[in-house]
């Protein structure tokens, strides 16, 4: 008995062993031949409520995979390219969108996906997919051959597995049992990470007969739970939006769930089916009215979600709040609704880039004689700047695409480069407190760093003065305390090496690296200083901020 089975079950999991390789290289290709389009398409959806929906349902369509949507606007929120609570649709609805390939697998398509496997490898072998676009283009289309392909294979030869399974009355022992069915389905969905690819298990095994139509939306439900469960998991490594948008997934399946209960309860309470009447007026086979049912379930748990949207992410909100720095990350006068004014939005802009500014200094607290040790860290006031700086950088590209006035554009101009020196200045700033801290750790490098500390908060917290100030004698009071520190950082790292011949290699190391930094901040923060003087109308600052760009 055993050998027959071995032969017997052989093709069925070349069968499987197709599909599943169909379905990675579909969902691996796809995502990067939309590429930037895909991200811009996600962008502007979001700038309109309605449209989120149907963004979410053709990103589903076009990539066949829930995760990679998922992944891609958790990247784009994290990123602030994007507004979480907008975003929110686009996973939620691209569940319905990827049902198109269970649909799909209720249909005979095994001339087609023959062809296609041809046509991609003959492309592949004649070099045409050396271009990246073109070979992402060729693996999609030989994915699509290779899963339907795969899918007639479990079709032709799963016939003596079929008549084993209901001779040996397996399949009659776990239908007394829907717990057994509903608990497979989850498990396939946690192996294979895809409801789908379970969803499509479950048409073509109500296609070979080895399950009838009750049984594969047992297969379904368990998908779909499977699938909540995964994307729980999927959450626990992820923080703040990304965290609550995964989690959103999850809920989308379990309102799923739930219309199914109500269903249930209704026919128990009525004694009379609603579902099945249902899917049968929509199909003739089963095969398809168990597609239907798949897809049926994601439009209920979409719905859902989507009509309680609001009232869900507030209730995600309260019981995840944000951390620390992910508050710190968020810009705060940054305004797409701004943008038809380029003017305006300009002004809104600039004032971020001197809220930003307030933190050069308090990045020093934790070092400083007198300042918090308890504050936040320098290193995490860095991350949370610079990708409100990246937001920025953003912000101001959209302000330029808006057409500013003539009058705006030299002004736009100069808030890019700063922003830019910006994002330099921050990240040096953090190594010169990990390179103080290093120091301090001998007695004389010590000395030197605190003096350091004391001298850069002094000159940074002038910088943020000067900036929020329109008096030119100001600014050019801070150019001249930005002057160049190169002699004087020699002649201390000098002194401290005659006072003390014996200090350790590593005690040197870190003083020469704490004085190369001081320098690098404030020949940063000088060319800020210069990059803003041009806006109070000092004629030979202009000429030295324009030298100094170009």
């Amino acid at each position: 008995m055993q050998i027959p089975v071995i032969i017997t079950i052989a093709p069925l999991l070349a069968g499987l062993g197709l599909f599943f390789s169909g379905v990675h290289l579909i969902s691996a290709n796809l995502t990067p031949l939309a590429g930037k389009r895909f991200r811009r398409l996600l962008t502007r959806a979001t700038t309109y409520r309605s449209l989120g929906a149907l963004t979410g349902i053709l990103a589903g369509l076009v990539t066949q995979s829930t995760n990679a949507v998922t992944h891609v606007t958790i990247s784009m929120v994290s990123a602030g390219i994007i507004d979480k609570r907008r975003a929110m649709p686009i996973p939620i609805w691209a569940h319905v969108g990827a049902s198109l390939l269970v649909m799909l697998v209720a249909v005979n398509l095994s001339i087609g996906a023959s062809y296609i496997i041809a046509l991609a490898g003959f492309a592949i072998y004649l070099g045409v997919d050396r271009a990246d676009q073109i070979r992402h283009l060729i693996a999609t289309f030989l994915g699509i051959g290779l899963l339907f392909l795969g899918i007639e294979m479990l079709k032709s030869s799963a016939g003596p597995l079929r008549d084993f399974i209901i001779g040996e009355g397996i399949f009659a022992e776990a239908a007394r049992h829907p717990l057994i069915l509903l608990l497979l389905g989850l498990g396939l969905t946690v192996v294979s990470q895809s409801s789908t690819v379970t969803g499509a298990i479950s048409v073509t095994a109500a296609n070979i007969g080895l399950v009838d139509l009750s049984g594969a939306c047992l297969l379904i439900y368990g998908a779909n739970l499977g699938s909540g469960i995964s994307h729980v998991l999927f959450a626990r490594g992820l923080r703040d939006d990304g965290r609550q948008i995964a989690l959103m997934q999850a809920l989308q399946k379990s309102f799923g769930f739930l219309a199914v209960i109500v269903v249930f309860a209704v026919e128990w309470l009525s004694g009379q089916p609603l579902l099945a009447p249902a899917v049968q007026a929509l199909a003739d086979t089963v095969p398809r009215e168990v597609a239907w049912v798949f897809l049926l379930y994601q439009i209920a748990g979409s719905t859902i979600c989507s009509l309680f949207l609001t009232r869900l992410t507030l209730l995600l909100e309260r019981l995840l709040p944000p951390t620390n720095l992910e508050m710190l990350a968020k810009p705060v006068f940054l305004s797409d609704d701004a943008l038809f004014d380029p003017s305006l939005a300009l002004d809104l802009a600039l004032r971020e880039e001197r809220r930003l500014l307030v933190r050069l200094p308090t990045m020093l607290d934790r070092v400083r004689a007198d300042g918090d040790a308890q504050g936040t860290s320098s290193e995490s006031l860095k991350t949370a700047s610079i990708a409100v700086l990246r937001g920025l950088a953003r912000y101001l590209d959209a302000i330029m695409e808006a057409g500013p006035a003539r009058a705006d554009i030299e002004r736009l101009m100069r808030l890019q480069h700063r922003t830019t020196n910006l994002i330099s200045l921050f990240d040096s700033l953090d190594e010169f407190v990990a390179g103080a801290e290093k120091s301090r750790r001998w007695a004389s490098s010590g000395r030197v760093a605190e003096q350091m500390i004391e001298a850069m908060h002094a000159l940074l917290g002038a910088l943020v003065d000067a900036t929020a100030s329109e008096d030119a004698g100001e600014q050019q009071l801070v150019l001249s305390m930005l002057g160049h520190r190169d002699e004087l950082m020699e002649r201390m790292r000098r002194r401290v090496l005659q006072e003390n011949p014996d200090l350790p290699a590593e005690a040197q190391e870190a003083l020469f690296a704490t004085t190369m930094l001081f320098e690098r901040i404030v020949w940063l923060a000088r060319r800020n200083a210069l990059l803003i003087l041009p806006e109070a109308g000092n004629g030979a600052a202009a000429v030295s901020a324009s030298a100094l760009v170009s």
